[in-house]
């Protein structure tokens, strides 16, 4: 039996809960590690100890993800020690040979015009903290403890960046979850529409509304993901190229969903036979649950194959040529959603290994295992991409998509 402790820390670490209540925990992580950096700075009544506080707000307050803070720290430290060696190195000079002459004042708007050269290029938080360490450090007045103001200063900085990032990692939030848990959820709600539109029913006003409504939220979810390809990129190594490749897919298929909607208002009263609209149903009834299938792959969950052909159903095919000119172009766009499909599966069962967090992919290897000794005949590799398993039957044109999920 599981522990209560242990049940709770499974549902915190689970990737879909921390995609759900990604705000919540961004904002538990940031309040927790202020709490800590102020309890240190006064505990220890540290000189400048505000300074952890700031660094830890800087650093964490506006990022969620953890490739962007681990970045955001290393910027900030990179430039609090360029500002506070440049600040030192002036402060040393104006004591020994300068006495705040007119070369004093002339280093000091030099050093900040490179700075502000280079705060607008690539990297320009670094440039831009270090001139504005160097400022804090030359531009005050000091009563001969300026080495030790300035090596506290910097101590504190390095503190609080430290607590950020020990933040980020003990209450972990990435990119390549959100990349993943948009992505699942809008081939979820697709699916939903999808529902809607091939049930047979009319299609009225108000019930269009309500699927309009559901397209608006599928594409803001779309316009999100598009700002995690990035740093999805950078967190799983899958290539950038790849990440671009899956969006495109992504987009294609929300739009030719919105397509459908769209049509579904137009088309006239078809002269079908029930076995006509029970191949009609039967379509978009696989269609919504491959849509389903490959949602749960992306969540992690496994246990069966998706199959996805893309070998036009003769009958589908016939019936199609037989209604009117608008049901063909209506047939049409769901036949292109189930290729559009397959091809996200194929990509996404290529990138497995990359986009699976390590507990989940310990779990999935587990599971093949267990599937192999029972003679299923499951190939590991074959999950994820890299090898094929041998073709039951030889000289078949239909292309097929594998995966596992639940």
């Amino acid at each position: 039996m599981k522990t209560l402790l242990q049940q709770a820390a499974e549902r915190w670490f689970n990737p879909y809960k921390r995609y759900r209540y990604s705000r919540l925990i961004h904002a538990v992580r940031l309040g927790l590690a202020v709490l800590c950096a102020t309890l240190i700075a006064r505990r220890f009544g540290l000189m400048h100890g505000e300074w952890i506080s700031i660094t830890v707000f800087v650093v964490l307050g506006m990022l969620q993800f953890q490739g962007a803070i681990y970045s955001k720290a290393v910027e900030r430290m990179l430039g609090t020690l360029i500002g506070l060696a440049a600040g030192l190195l002036i402060l040393w000079l104006n004591q020994n040979h300068l006495h705040d002459n007119a070369a004093f004042y002339l280093i000091i708007g030099v050093f900040s015009a490179v700075a502000g050269w280079l705060a607008v290029g690539k990297n320009g938080y670094i440039p831009m903290l270090a001139g504005l360490t160097m400022c804090m450090l030359a531009g005050g007045v000091h009563n001969g403890e300026w080495l030790h103001d300035s090596m506290m200063r910097a101590l504190n900085v390095l503190l609080g960046a430290a607590i950020a990032v020990a933040a980020a990692k003990l209450m972990p939030l990435k990119s390549t979850l959100m990349w993943r848990f948009l992505l699942a959820d809008n081939l979820t709600a697709a699916s939903r529409v999808l529902a809607e539109i091939g049930n047979g029913e009319y299609m009225g006003r108000q019930r269009w509304r309500k699927n309009q409504k559901k397209i608006k939220q599928i594409n803001n979810r779309l316009v999100r993901s598009r700002s995690h390809l990035t740093p999805t990129a950078q967190e799983s190594r899958i290539s950038l190229t790849m990440m671009e490749t899956i969006q495109h897919t992504h987009r294609k298929i929300v739009s030719s969903t919105d397509l459908l909607l769209h049509a579904v208002l137009k088309l006239p009263r078809p002269d079908m036979s029930e076995e006509e609209e029970a191949l009609l149903n039967r379509h978009f009834a696989a269609l919504q649950h491959e849509l389903h299938l490959t949602s749960h792959m992306l969540k992690g969950r496994y246990a069966h194959r998706i199959h996805i052909s893309t070998a036009i159903d003769p009958q589908l095919r016939a019936l199609s040529q037989r209604l009117p000119f608008e049901w063909q172009g209506f047939i049409w766009l769901s036949i292109n959603i189930r290729i559009e499909l397959a091809n996200l599966v194929m990509m996404l069962v290529r990138t497995r290994q990359k986009w699976l967090e390590p507990k989940e992919l310990r779990k999935l290897r587990k599971h093949l295992i267990d599937k192999g000794a029972h003679g299923q005949g499951y190939s590991e590799f074959n999950y994820f991409g890299t090898r094929q398993q041998a073709a039951g039957s030889t000289g078949s044109t239909t292309r097929r998509s594998n995966a596992v999920t639940e």
